[in-house]
This record gives structure tokens, sequence and C-alpha cells, in this order.
């Protein structure tokens, strides 16, 4: 064999060695920006979510979801929260900015109208609320409303646009229940 081949292989070799290194790179690039720009997971803490999610559950939220608009009423959201740790809650969207939101005693009523509410877990919940959602902000409340410290409570009261995450859509966690929400 002459010197010009082997020396073509080496050559040849190693350039297919540094592609497929570019590749593994990019790879990892492109996943690091989807999980740290586009979607944001986290853990389910404590019990204001039951029965929809628990304790420990794992979702993905969708952070592009709401890059033009506020949630809709029904979703779920994960949001900065303004507690003393700055942690990361999970609730869901009850009202929306320019809404007439009336909470008397167990009722719910939002523009006059009341809200069917199958996913809550218990029936009798109280609160007295009467509030006109001001722009850029919704009010959000947990599934297990007797457990959970959500907009009816002046600690995080109601959350603005900028405070968002984004919407929950997937639970990977448990294995038994991975799904879209």
């Amino acid at each position: 064999m002459n010197e010009e081949v082997v020396t073509e292989k080496k050559t040849s070799r190693w350039m297919k060695e540094l592609i497929e290194w570019v590749k593994t790179i990019a790879f990892a690039m492109i996943l690091a920006f989807l999980i740290t720009r586009v979607i944001t997971p986290a853990f389910v803490v404590g019990p204001s979510m039951e029965p929809t999610f628990h304790d420990r559950d794992m979702v993905i939220a969708f952070r592009l979801a709401y890059w033009k608009d506020l949630p809709k009423q029904d979703d779920i959201i994960l949001f900065q929260s303004s507690l003393a740790d700055d942690r990361i809650l999970i609730k869901r969207v009850i009202a929306r900015e320019g809404d007439e939101l009336l909470i008397n005693g167990s009722q719910l009523f939002v523009n006059g109208e009341e809200i069917d509410e199958s996913y809550i877990l218990e029936e009798d919940f109280y609160g007295n609320t009467n509030i006109t959602i001001p722009d850029g902000s919704v009010f959000v409340m947990g599934d297990n409303r007797n457990r959970s410290l959500d907009s009816r409570n002046e600690e995080i009261g109601l959350i603005d646009q900028e405070e968002v995450i984004g919407r929950v859509v997937f639970r990977i966690f448990p294995f038994n229940q991975i799904g879209t929400i």
C-alpha cells in the first residue's frame, strides 16, 4: 500500500470522528436550550393540587405558551411566587384580567356564572372574595382548596404575567400516570 492511501484513510477516520463529536455537542446544546428556554420540569410539592397532582409528581411546563397572552381560565400553570423562599408554585387559573370573581362560601362565580369544578378535592371550601382582576394578572387556586396557599392569601395574591413560567402540559412521574394534562 502506498503512503498516500494510508494518509487519506487516517484523515478520513479523523474527519468522521470530528463530525460525530460536532453532532453530539450540537445535540446537547439544542437539548439544553429546550430545557432552559422552552420547557421547564418541576416537582409538585405538597397536597395543594390533589386530586389532579400529588406530592412528588413531576410535570413539564411549556414556557412559550403565554408569550403573547395571559393564561386562560382552567389552565394549570407554574409561576414564581413572591414568598420569602422564592419557590415555584403550581395552581389552576380561576379568573383572568377583566373577569369579575366572586367567592361566597364554597360557591365560585366568574362574571356572574357559577363555575362547575368537578376537579376539586372537597366540595366545601370557604372564602369571601369579590374582585375584578386587573390587567396583566390572573387569580389562581389549588384544587385542594382547604390546603392550598393561593391567590386568596395575601402572601401570594394575584399573579402578574411576568411571574408566569408556563403552562403545565405533561406529567412525567409517576410513570403509571405519564401523559398530557
